[in-house]
This record gives structure tokens, sequence and C-alpha cells, in this order.
């Protein structure tokens, strides 16, 4: 079996093989994620996963948990902002075993009443930890503040709110409407056959539905602003006691596939993406303003996030969000040089070995370009596209992708201390929100 689709209406499965160890890999993405979450009742895809993990019909979570253990295996859930995914490790003479507890995850799920309850107890304490934690904190306000309805700019955790809405019977009803054949990505990678492959895969769809991704794909991308948010705006999330202010800056660009991803990939690297880019160059070597800066056109099946990040005395948050503006309007005017695109290309190329080395990677990468429906190989066949570029295709993707003037600015910090330079940084009108809001 080959990367591609196994049956008509069934799961797209990608197979990397490799006899180097006796183990094998398996990642099964269900498409959807954390951006179908309903209005409201933000976090139910990641509580609905937690759920799921928390025991089966025949096992409850103590239980499933032992047999793990037993077998050397793992098997672990997670939420992105377009799949939950299940993953596993097995030893090669234990994957039938644990195959099937991954099957029985998928079809038959405990959904037990008391780790309902546990779970919705749990979270908030996650929350909490967000808030303690500046760097998340910027993330999460600037998800939320970039693109004002955007499916993704909804947290995957929740809020105290959503939390309160999320009953269990939802949560039941989500697993069982997008767990089906057609919505999953099956990757297996490691010590494994075509013939074992192929036993794998019925084994984990055989009592799935067959079908249910038309309706799906229909919600996903509902909920879609019309136009990205214009003009600059500056959000200051108030903390107090602050020494640091954690800045993010950017605004909505294209999805990771759109014809400009190769040239945004040498653009990004040259601004933001090396230690020898413009920002760390500017920000960190010159002015030891910032430990790092960094840029990076977020990765997603949609169109999402060009963001600009960096930590900031409190003292230079006001000057240091001024020059990355200022930086970031001359760089999407004018784009890189010459010279600096022959390097970030030779960067990005001599870089991409890495990230394909291990059969497991190279299953990854292809699971998450199926989930973004590119075709089989795109994301390792950029270094082809890298190659083909000319400067100036990276000049005229800079000006056509790179908004400046749309640019969102937040930062996590103490408002008495910082408010003044902030507001004189060019950033666009201020608004000031408590740190505990969202």
């Amino acid at each position: 079996m080959s990367k591609g689709a196994a049956k008509p209406a069934g799961p797209v499965v990608v197979v990397e093989a490799s006899q180097d160890t006796p183990l094998v890999w398996f990642d099964v993405a269900i498409r959807g994620g954390a951006s179908s979450d309903p209005r409201g009742v933000e976090g139910l895809h990641r509580h609905a996963a937690l759920l799921a993990r928390r025991g089966t019909s025949r096992r409850d979570r103590a239980e499933l948990d032992e047999t793990l253990d037993n077998l050397g295996a793992a098997l672990d859930v997670g939420v992105s902002r377009d799949a939950v995914s299940v993953s596993g490790l097995a030893l090669s003479r234990h994957l039938d075993s644990v195959i099937d507890l991954a099957a029985d995850m998928l079809a038959e799920p405990r959904f037990a009443e008391d780790e309902h309850a546990r779970l919705l107890r749990e979270t908030p304490q996650v929350l909490d930890e967000i808030r303690d934690d500046d760097s998340a904190l910027a993330t999460r306000w600037f998800d939320w503040v970039c693109s004002p309805g955007h499916s993704y700019g909804r947290t995957s955790l929740g809020t105290e709110a959503s939390l309160l809405r999320i009953d269990r019977m939802s949560a039941v009803d989500t697993w069982r409407r997008e767990v089906t054949a057609d919505n999953l990505v099956i990757g297996l990678a490691g010590d494994i056959d075509e013939a074992t492959a192929a036993r794998v895969v019925t084994r984990l769809t055989e009592r799935l539905p067959a079908t249910g991704r038309a309706a799906l794909e229909a919600e996903v991308t509902a909920g879609l602003p019309e136009a990205p948010a214009r003009g600059r705006r500056t959000i200051l999330v108030d903390k107090p006691d602050r020494t640091q202010a954690q800045l993010r800056v950017g605004h909505l660009s294209v999805r990771y596939g759109d014809p400009d991803t190769a040239a945004l990939a040498i653009a990004e690297a040259v601004f933001g993406g090396m230690f020898s880019s413009r920002l760390m160059q500017e920000i960190r070597v010159k002015r030891g303003w910032s430990y790092g800066a960094g840029c990076a056109l977020r990765r997603s099946r949609l169109r999402h996030w060009f963001e600009i990040w960096m930590a900031a005395g409190i003292d230079v948050a006001g000057p240091a969000v001024a020059l990355t503006l200022e930086l970031f309007a001359e760089y999407a005017a004018k784009g890189p040089s010459d010279d600096e695109v022959d390097f970030a290309r030779s960067y990005l190329v001599g870089a991409m070995p890495f990230h394909v080395a291990t059969a497991r990677q190279r299953m990854q990468l292809a699971v998450r370009d199926a989930v973004f429906d590119l075709p089989p190989g795109y994301t390792a066949k950029l270094p082809e596209e890298l190659g083909a570029l000319a400067a100036e295709d990276v000049r005229a993707a800079c000006k056509r992708q790179l908004r400046p003037d749309d640019a969102v600015t937040v930062a996590v910090t103490t408002a008495e201390q910082a408010q003044a330079a902030l507001a004189a940084a060019g950033g666009g009108t201020l608004t000031v929100v408590d740190h505990d809001e969202y």
C-alpha cells in the first residue's frame, strides 16, 4: 500500500515502511478539530477527544492504561485547529493488540459520566496555567483578536463560559458524527509491510460508519469572516508586576498550500526564521531588546496568521513595537535582497533532510498534507519549488501577502508602565484589557 485513498469513500492512508527498529508508529487524524467547535461551545472537540481516551466499552480508564503499560505501548490523543488525532506506538509483535485498543477508542469509547465530570473540573486548572504563562497568554489573545470571527481565532481549550455549555451527550454526538471512515487520515510508519498495513486499516475502520465528511466540511468553513480586518490595532493585556512584554504582531494571511507558500517560506526565513534574520539582528544583536525574535506563516488548512513574536523588556516594549512595524513595512514594500534569498533558500533546502530523516517524520508530514487537502508529497517536494524561485518572485509575494498597515499588536505586560510608550508606537488604536478577561 502506498500514499493515496485506500478505497472509494474510505480513509486516506499513508505508509512509510522502515525495518530499522521493531517499532510501529501510527497516527489517525480525524478531520474537523477545534475550528469546528460550535460557536459558544469552544473546547468541545478537546473534551470529546480526552474523554474518548479515558476508557472504552471493554476497558475503563485504569484498565486501558494498565493494558498499554503491559504491552510497552502508548496511545494518546491531540487536538489541533484542523483535526483530532489518535496516535500510538507499539512493538511490532504487539501491534495487533494495540491497534485493537485504538479501534475500540474510535468505535466504542466509554464516555463515562464520572470521567466527563472530572475532566470539566480539570480543564479550568489548565486555563489558570495559561494565564500564568505570559507567552501562552499572548498567543491566546493574539489568536482571538487577529481576525475577529475566524474559526482559528477561537480557543481549542475553551473558556469558563464555554466549558459550562459542554455536556456529555454533545461530546458523544461530536465523536460519532466525525469518526467516520471517509473522515480519517491514517498514517503508519516503521516496521510494517503492505499486508499488515491493510489489516491495520481494516481493523481501525470496520466498525465505523462509512461516510460523514461532506456535512462536516460545510460546518468547518461556514464560520470564516468575509474579509480580513483592516487597519492597525493594539491590544494591551494588562497583567500586574511584569518586567517584560510578550509581543505578537501580525495579520490574517494565506493558507499553507497557497501558490505563494514556497516564496513566503523564504520570506519568513529572511525576516525572522534564522539567527541571521533581520528581526534577530535588529532586535537582539544590535539592541539587546529581546533574547529572540521571529516570524512564521502558521501552517493550517484554511487561511491563517503571519505572526511576529518577541519578549522585550517592559522599558523598551514601545520602541520594540515601533521598530518591528517599521521593519515590517519596509520588508513588505521591498522584500529581501538577492543575497538574502540565496542564503535563505540554501538554509531551507539544507534543513529539509532533518525533517524527513525518519519514517515517522515522513508519515507525519504526509498525514498533515492530507488533512490540509494538499496533493500527496506536497511538503516533501517544497525544496524543488524553492529552487525554482527567483528573488523577484519572493519580493512579489511579499508585496501581495504581507500587510503591515493591517497589523494587530498584542502586548502582555503591565499597563501602568508600558501603556504610554505602546500608544506612541504606531500600532493604531490601543485597547487595554485585563489578562483574565478571556
